[in-house]
């Protein structure tokens, strides 16, 4: 994958903080507090009309043919469930790499492509990122504009990735939970002159030092405190517009450092973003752009027990990638995708305790706080 990171931002986050907007300007804080692929569900049998990439003892089956049984000695082993000892060592290391048996997960490409079935659908969330294949794009559900999204095709009939917001899909939902106990997160600032007010806004990215904290309710907390980390490696700024309630931002490359069990870094090209601003004062929105395929893919052959068929999402994903070729090769090594993000207010400071972002909640709220307190009096 290009790497990005150079093309990112290097002015100093102190300076930005500083000085770097009028003084009349409002910087609005926030923290990420979901982030995920975009799925859309809401057409599956139009999508996805064999259905026909199953569950485990399906996936089972085939592998256990692979490996020299009959259909019928499969599937009377897949009735029992997840096989176990010997025979499971085998399968997971029935790829032979240099005449050895190696674990399917770390050679995928040493296994047959299962060819699992891919969307064939014409809805998905994200942008028009230019790509040239016209009878590839998917059309938006919100906005009807045209959609790069290859993404989505590989894994939207994946059982595991058909969630319904506010449901993440289960690969994801597993790791971002708990990456967001133990390892710092991400912010955003944005600046505006008015914000109710249509006009320009500047966009800032960041991660910060602590972990999210999270809510009675078990929610990611809103109107916590949190430090900016001092370091440019995920640092951020993009332009964008504020209209009607949403923001947009010019197309640019942006890259936030990330922590395993989730994805190691979120990089993305040709970055795209559409944000809702929401009545109780979080943010909603999707951001689109050519992901790393290996990145994906990772995630995936690393943690198999994930509901979903590692290997044939992988080959499905290598299949689908559309941007980037190898010189040598002529494989694609970035795919087109959309991500889904929520973000809640926070009040943002730097390394030395100056406050460079308010957290803004909605003004019913001032209302609500003095009811509240009048009643306790």
């Amino acid at each position: 994958m290009k790497n990005i990171r150079a093309l990112v931002t290097s002015a100093p986050l102190v300076a930005l903080a500083a000085g770097a907007t009028p003084a009349h300007a409002e910087t609005r804080g926030y923290v990420i507090s979901w982030f995920g692929t975009a799925t859309h569900v809401t057409d599956f049998k139009n999508s996805c009309p064999q259905n026909k990439n199953g569950g485990g003892a399906e996936w089972m089956i085939r592998d256990l043919i692979s490996i020299g049984y009959s259909r019928a000695q499969a599937a009377k082993l897949a009735e029992g469930g997840e096989v176990a000892g010997p025979l499971r060592d085998k399968l997971a290391k029935r790829a032979v790499v240099n005449g050895k048996n190696v674990s399917i997960y770390n050679y995928p490409d040493a296994v047959p492509d299962p060819d699992i079935e891919t969307v064939s659908g014409k809805y998905a969330y994200g942008f028009d990122l230019g790509g040239t294949n016209e009878a590839a794009k998917f059309i938006d559900p919100d906005t009807g504009g045209k959609v790069d999204n290859q993404l989505w095709r590989a894994i939207g009939c994946t059982a595991s990735f058909r969630a319904e917001p506010p449901a993440m899909p289960f690969p994801e939902e597993v790791s971002w939970n708990a990456m967001v106990e133990t390892s710092p997160g991400w912010s955003m600032r944005i600046t505006a002159e008015d914000f109710s007010k249509d006009g320009k806004v500047t966009l800032t990215l960041d991660r910060v030092t602590q972990h999210l904290e999270r809510d009675a309710a078990g929610n990611i907390m809103s109107s916590a405190s949190y430090v900016i980390e001092p370091s440019e490696k995920s640092h951020n700024v993009l332009k964008g517009e504020l209209k009607g309630g949403v923001i947009t931002i010019e197309p640019q490359d942006i890259y936030l450092q990330a922590e395993m069990p989730f994805y190691p870094e979120m990089a993305l090209r040709n970055a795209h973003m559409r944000i809702t601003v929401k009545p109780d004062g979080q943010l909603v929105g999707y951001w689109g752009g050519y992901f790393s395929r290996e990145r994906f893919s990772y995630m995936i052959t690393s943690r198999p027990g994930h509901g979903g068929d590692s290997l044939g999402i992988y080959h499905a994903v290598k299949k689908m990638a559309d941007a980037s070729p190898d010189p040598k090769t002529g494989q694609n090594e970035e795919i087109s995708s959309t991500w889904r993000m929520e973000a809640v207010p926070a009040f943002l400071t730097t390394i030395d305790g100056k406050v460079v972002a308010n957290a803004v909640l909605p003004a019913a709220a001032p209302a609500q706080v003095a009811a509240a307190a009048d009643s306790e009096g």
